[in-house]
């Protein structure tokens, strides 16, 4: 038999309508009259989509705090302003709404928040972080990032660099899963968040750190893109294929917490520090461009995934991914604009970077600086 470990999963509980009940499931997590800081996406406070989750914790008479001064890449400043109030408050729980910046930073946030501490020592696990006393709650409102089971977050400096902030104090308690949330999402971040769930199973299931028990979640990951991602963007009101999608979102989540993910999200992390270019665009796009030569590394494994995605053959992986986009009006090349605000040489530094290096490391097939150069080379020609 094979050793193995899987890291810790949160209680997850998905079904439409689940977020009426967060003031029971805090209950649950923290005990009655707890004091709450619900760390909450500005849009959704904007379209009314908080104040009836406020109102549910204020029924089970939770003392509630909303902070909603985010940005859509969550800055170190946000996060050390919502630990300064969490910690002022005596805050029992905190409950992160909405896509990857919130989940990110409300994670963050409920590590320090009994000791108040800034964020910045904790950057790329330099000390670790101190044990969690403090709930935590997540309510995703987007299907691509998996923040809402990892234990990992990616918070940027004041210079816009990114950071990745990890270990067991950012699990969450509970994944709190309703795809009704997701339904007002538009159908471009729906694509790419989407295609960021996929892109995390695919390197999750490829990458050198996989195996057989991990392997299992990956697939499924895949499985629930393929079947249901073309389906939210077009019919978006389609529950079956919004619940379809919070799946492969909390399962590629899942799969990357024992993995990892690999050269994809190293070359996205570099486009979104350096062009801005959105994170599921930027992974699915550096993906696309550089299977190629990825699939060298791991034939065998790209073969599986070639069959999940309904290929016959590891060629059709790129294809496939191409349609996807493609189904939905989009495109996995950079536009003219996107690339007019990098270089292939800041590309290249930029993957060799501290906070990139592990990703390329995670790959199957060993990169060597002639290998990054091309690879940054096909991502700005295409």
């Amino acid at each position: 038999m094979t050793a193995f470990s899987l890291t810790k999963h949160p209680s997850m509980i998905l079904a439409p309508g689940a977020s009426k009940e967060l003031g029971v499931r805090v209950t649950e997590t923290t005990g009655e009259g707890s004091r709450v800081l619900m760390v909450c996406d500005p849009a959704l406070v904007k379209m009314g989509l908080a104040e009836p989750l406020v109102e549910s914790l204020k029924e089970q008479r939770h003392e509630v705090i909303l902070f909603d001064d985010l940005q859509s890449d969550p800055k170190e400043k946000s996060v050390n302003d919502a630990t300064r109030i969490a910690h002022e408050n005596q805050t029992d729980c905190i409950v992160g709404m909405g896509g990857g910046s919130a989940l990110d930073t409300s994670k963050v946030v409920a590590a320090l928040a009994h000791t108040g501490e800034s964020c910045e020592p904790y950057r790329l696990a330099l000390s670790q972080l101190p044990f969690r006393k403090t709930g935590l709650i997540t309510l995703p409102t987007t299907a691509g990032t998996g923040s809402e089971t990892t234990g990992t977050s990616i918070i940027s400096q004041p210079d816009g660099v990114k950071n990745w902030f990890w270990g067991p104090p950012l699990k969450p308690d509970m994944a709190l899963m309703d795809p009704e949330l997701t339904i007002g999402l538009p159908a471009y971040w729906t694509l790419y968040t989407g295609l960021d769930a996929l892109v995390h199973s695919i390197e999750s299931r490829t990458n050198r750190y996989r195996y057989e028990e991990n392997d299992r979640l990956a697939e499924e990951g895949i499985v629930q893109a393929v079947a249901h991602l073309v389906e939210a963007v077009k019919n978006p009101t389609s529950i079956e294929a919004r619940t379809g999608m919070m799946l492969a979102a909390a399962y590629g989540g899942l799969a990357i917490a024992n993995t990892g993910c690999a050269v994809a999200h190293n070359i996205g992390h570099a486009l979104g520090s350096l062009a801005q270019v959105p994170h599921g665009r930027a992974v699915s796009v550096a993906l696309a461009q550089t299977m190629e030569w990825t699939i060298e590394g791991n034939p065998k494994a790209f073969e599986r995934v070639a069959e999940l995605l309904g290929g016959k053959k590891i060629s059709d992986i790129s294809d496939k991914l191409h349609g996807l986009a493609e189904a939905c009006g989009e495109s996995l090349t950079l536009s003219s604009e996107e690339k007019s605000r990098l270089s292939q040489q800041t590309l290249a530094d930029d993957m060799v970077a501290d906070a990139n290096i592990a990703m390329l490391e995670a790959t199957a097939r060993d990169a060597t600086r002639n290998d990054v150069e091309q690879l940054a080379e096909r991502v700005m020609a295409a």
